[in-house]
């Protein structure tokens, strides 16, 4: 019997690097802000899977835990701190700020990425009240050093509510709890993604920065998408340490278990069960919820909202992408066959939510009587029908991985057609066109292309 070979560690590190490297350029693309950052978490995700040769029952867990992990990062803001990147006199400024911001990104990005592993070991109460007291902690971050600016990263004379020590509180507060709650081995391995997480958050984010800092001193080049090149640095070095996390996990004993354990008896959920579940998930987390607080507050809501009043900070707590992560994880822990349409289709849901956003500005997107609402919900629809498809079938993660990436690249791909103006090539030069005006949008089609080489390729190991 011929003996299947393990494997590289660099096939560890690059898949996911790849992966997240994608993801991330295109969470700036085609969906800002935490659900935006649910495309690398879900991209991540499912390199860690196949990488560990995981069920893919237990990936889909995963994913979900990825999207909620990753997606924490994006409540932070960050263009101003970026900003200063521009200027000789605070570029060392803003790297701190980018390099601590990246940092905490990572650290509650590798946490609850990896407790996803346990998601049959660890009791449902257990994670509930862990996220609660993520929730709580996070107050606290904000009450005192956000809000009272004691260490700030933004410009002062036009501020903006930051949150990078709300999210370093709540990730104490997690690392905290389970090691009062879960068996030492697990928590090795929590600890060791919490750890190259902040490591790989810290220099991609600390590093990536620099980019802006070449482009502000070549402003009359072709090449200007410096912005992006810091995302597409940022996601590389991010992914690409979490990948090594992953190839010192290779061998824990429960991770190796999982390979092993079979399909949990649960209660059959049919596909319109599935569907109906789902499309209630995306309605609470995408329309009733900000809806609900646009009422409340009586004024917009927005990323970072301030506090101060109680209403306020009942309306910050609300609109925090930690409270959508939470029901990410009370629905999974109710229905845990419902994996992969909460970390695929929601998903891809806020890259239709933004995309059309575009297409139909200044129209009510709480209105469900409107083209953006018909095209939103019908895009959403296919993709749903076939995530439960492809689920039910042979190379189901192969599948899904494949159907997200392309899914999220054709998003990218009609978001050029927003600007017509954009194709108003006449007086470019080749190189204008190519390395000017198309070069991102060319790079995220070779990259996607590359990364389902490395997925057919994988799926053929298999």
């Amino acid at each position: 019997m011929k003996l299947k070979k393990e494997n590289s560690k660099w096939y560890f590190i690059l898949f996911p690097a790849v992966a997240m490297m994608l993801g991330w350029g295109l969470r700036g693309h085609i969906g800002g802000g935490p659900y935006g950052a649910m495309i690398p978490g879900a991209m991540v995700a499912l390199c860690i899977g196949m990488l560990l040769e995981l069920p893919a029952w237990t990936t889909s867990i995963l994913v979900v835990f990825s999207v909620f992990g990753i997606g924490m990062g994006g409540e932070m803001t960050y263009g101003q701190t970026l900003g200063f990147l521009r200027n000789p006199e605070t570029v060392w400024w803003g790297t701190a700020g980018t390099t601590l911001k990246g940092a905490v990104w990572g650290l509650l990005g590798g946490i609850i990425l990896s407790m996803g592993f346990y998601f049959r070991k660890i009791p449902k109460e257990t994670f509930v009240v862990a996220f609660l007291l993520m929730i709580s902690a996070m107050l606290v971050g904000f009450k005192l050093i956000n809000d009272p600016m004691i260490l700030y990263f933004s410009d002062p004379e036009k501020p903006r509510a930051e949150s990078w020590a709300a999210l370093l509180f709540g990730a104490i507060a997690l690392l905290v709890y389970l090691k009062l709650k879960v068996d030492k081995s697990d928590y090795k391995v929590i600890s060791r993604f919490a750890i190259w997480g902040l490591i790989g958050g810290a220099l991609g984010f600390g590093l990536g920065g620099f980019w802006m800092v070449l482009g502000s001193r070549l402003p009359d080049v072709v090449f200007t998408s410096w912005w992006k090149s810091m995302e597409f640095w940022f996601g590389f070095l991010f992914g690409g340490t979490l990948g090594y996390a992953t190839w010192l996990s290779r061998k824990e004993p429960y991770l190796v278990s999982l390979k092993e354990q079979g399909f949990p008896v649960l209660k059959n959920l049919s596909v319109w069960k599935e569907l109906a579940i789902i499309s209630a998930t995306g309605l609470l987390i995408f329309w009733l919820i900000p809806h609900t607080i646009e009422w409340f507050t009586e004024a917009a809501i927005e990323n970072n909202m301030e506090g101060g009043s109680i209403k306020q900070e009942i309306a910050r707590l609300l609109d925090s992408y930690a409270m959508s992560g939470l029901i990410f994880i009370l629905v999974l822990l109710r229905y845990p066959k419902i994996g992969w349409q909460i970390g695929i289709t929601l998903t891809f849901c806020y890259t239709a939510i933004d995309l059309f956003r575009d297409f139909y500005p200044g129209t009510n997107t709480f209105s469900p009587f409107t083209m953006h609402f018909f095209w939103v919900l019908l895009t959403t629809a296919v993709v749903a029908v076939l995530v439960s498809w492809f689920s039910r079938k042979p190379n189901s993660m192969s599948n899904l991985f494949l159907l997200l990436i392309w899914s999220c690249i054709s998003i990218s791909v009609i978001r050029m057609f927003v600007h017509m103006e954009n194709f108003n090539v006449a007086n470019l030069s080749l190189c204008q066109i190519i390395c000017g005006r198309f070069i991102v949008d060319i790079f995220f089609v070779v990259s996607a292309i590359g990364l389902t080489l490395f997925i057919i390729k994988k799926q053929g190991n298999q």
